[in-house]
């Protein structure tokens, strides 16, 4: 294969890879603690979804947080039920899982998901209610 036609599919796969946050009919947004809370308070409509493991949901997550553990093999089918017109508030402990599930929510047909800049460290760190 010659350099430049590897060069081509190198740059389309990267770019392809880094787009799927801005589709069209898909709405990604990451949101500080401050606006992620101020947003849970504004919005109406809206599923707050906790990705972290069951552990570490038991030793404090934020209030009205459904746990669905990223690692879980029943993942895939607990966030298939849910309900893909409302906007899904997510977030994990450091912001390492929640941008993976928000990939596979895109390639099920979710529209918009808002997820925690920091992940639930940053939410306790700045002393915002916690529930256990």
């Amino acid at each position: 294969m010659r350099t430049s036609t590897l060069l081509v599919i190198i740059i389309f796969l990267t770019l392809g890879c880094n787009n799927w946050k801005h589709s069209t009919n898909f709405s990604y947004h990451e949101l500080n603690y401050i606006e992620f809370e101020k947003q849970l308070k504004l919005d109406s409509n809206y599923l707050l979804i906790d990705v972290r493991t069951p552990r570490e949901y038991l030793k404090g997550h934020i209030k009205n947080a459904i746990n669905m553990s990223y690692f879980h093999s029943w993942f895939t089918d607990s966030i298939q039920k849910l309900d893909k017109s409302k906007t899904i508030y997510m977030y994990c402990q450091t912001q390492h899982r929640s941008p993976l599930a928000s990939k596979k929510m895109k390639k099920m047909g979710f529209k918009k998901i808002v997820d925690l800049q920091g992940g639930f460290v940053k939410w306790e760190k700045n002393q915002l209610a916690i529930q256990k």
